[in-house]
C-alpha cells in the first residue's frame, strides 16, 4: 500500500519545491492502482498530476515502454495526456510507476447527448487509427483473431456448430497495413471537455495491427451501456468514413465478446453488472457467429 509519505517523498523527488496538498486515489482500473496528487509549487500556481504505479496485477506495457509511447503519441498530437516522469528501478517504490498530467473534464456523457457523442468517439478512432508515430517503443501485432479464438469461447454444445465453421477457416490474418491500435477504447477512457475529447486515457493495451479489433471491442463496451443502438450508432459513424468487412468484422466480435465473458471474472465488478455485461457478451457472439455463418 502506498503512503502519504511515498507520495511526499515522489513529490520532492520529481517536483523540488513542492508541496503535496492531497492524493486521491482514483477508481476504475484493474491493473494500475492510480491516484491524482494535487500540488502547490513555490509561486503558489496549483496543479494536478496523475500517479499510475505497475502492481503485481499489471497486464499491459512496461512503465517505461508507456512513457515512450504517451510521449510519441502525445507529439503526434493525439488528445493524450503528456507523460510527466517515469521510474521503473523500484528504488523508490516497491513497483515501477509513471506521473502524466492531469486532464481536468468528466467520462460522464448525458442522454441527450449520446448520439453525439458516439459520433466523435468514432471520428477519434479513426483519427488513432490514422496516426503514424515516430519513436514509440515496439508494440505487439494484433492481426489474426482465430489462433485464440478457441481458448475464449465458452464451453458447451451451444457453440459447437461456431467451433467447427471456426475450425474450417482459413486465411484469416489482416492482410492490409498495420494501424495504431488503442485496445480499450470505451467511454470510461475518454475524458470529455465542452463536448470535445480531451484526453484518451489508458493506452496499456496499445497495439498494431487490425483496426477492426478496435472496433468490435468499443461496439461490446458500448452495447454494455446503451445496448444494440450503441454498438450500432458507432459502427455505423467509423464505416462513414472506413468500410467495414462485416465478415471480418463478426470474427474480431466474436473474439473480444468471448474473450470479456472468459476474463470479466477478474474485473472486480458488481455482481449485478458482471451478470448484465456476462449476458450481452454471450448474445454478441451468438448474433455475430449468425453473421459470420450466413
Amino acid at each position: 500500500m502506498t503512503s502519504e509519505s511515498d507520495f511526499k517523498k515522489l513529490v520532492d523527488r520529481h517536483f523540488p519545491g513542492a508541496r503535496l496538498a492531497n492524493a486521491t486515489r482514483l477508481t476504475g482500473g484493474v491493473s494500475a492502482d492510480v491516484y491524482r496528487l494535487d500540488l502547490v509549487p513555490a509561486d503558489g500556481r496549483a496543479f494536478s498530476v496523475v500517479l499510475r504505479i505497475h502492481g503485481a496485477t499489471h497486464g499491459g506495457h512496461d512503465a517505461d515502454a508507456e512513457f515512450q509511447l504517451l510521449a510519441a503519441l502525445h507529439r503526434a498530437g493525439l488528445p493524450v495526456p503528456e507523460p510527466l516522469f517515469v521510474d521503473a528501478s523500484r528504488r523508490h517504490l516497491k513497483h515501477p510507476y509513471l506521473g502524466i498530467a492531469f486532464v481536468d473534464g468528466s467520462t460522464a456523457i448525458a442522454d441527450d447527448a449520446v448520439d453525439v457523442r458516439i459520433d466523435t468517439m468514432a471520428e477519434t478512432l479513426r483519427r488513432i487509427h490514422r496516426t503514424r508515430i515516430e519513436g514509440a517503443p515496439d508494440l505487439p501485432l494484433r492481426m489474426d483473431p482465430l489462433p485464440e479464438l478457441f481458448d475464449f469461447l465458452p464451453a458447451g454444445s451451444e457453440w459447437e456448430a461456431l467451433r467447427q465453421h471456426l475450425a474450417g477457416l482459413t486465411n484469416t490474418a489482416f492482410t492490409g497495413t498495420p494501424v495504431l491500435l488503442h485496445g480499450d477504447f470505451w467511454p470510461e477512457n475518454l475524458i470529455w471537455r465542452e463536448g470535445r475529447i480531451a484526453a484518451v486515457l489508458d493506452w496499456e493495451d496499445a497495439a498494431l495491427g487490425d483496426p477492426l479489433s478496435d472496433v468490435a471491442c468499443t461496439c461490446l463496451e458500448l452495447r454494455y451501456v446503451y445496448g444494440n443502438h450503441g454498438m450500432t450508432c458507432f459502427r455505423e459513424a467509423y464505416a462513414r468514413t472506413a468500410p467495414l468487412d462485416l465478415k471480418r468484422f463478426a470474427l474480431w466480435q466474436i473474439y473480444v465478446a468471448a474473450a470479456a465473458q472468459k476474463y470479466m471474472g477478474d474485473w472486480r465488478l458488481d455482481p449485478a453488472r458482471e451478470a448484465h455485461m456476462r449476458q450481452t457478451a454471450l448474445q454478441t457472439i451468438r448474433d455475430a457467429a449468425s453473421a459470420l455463418i450466413a
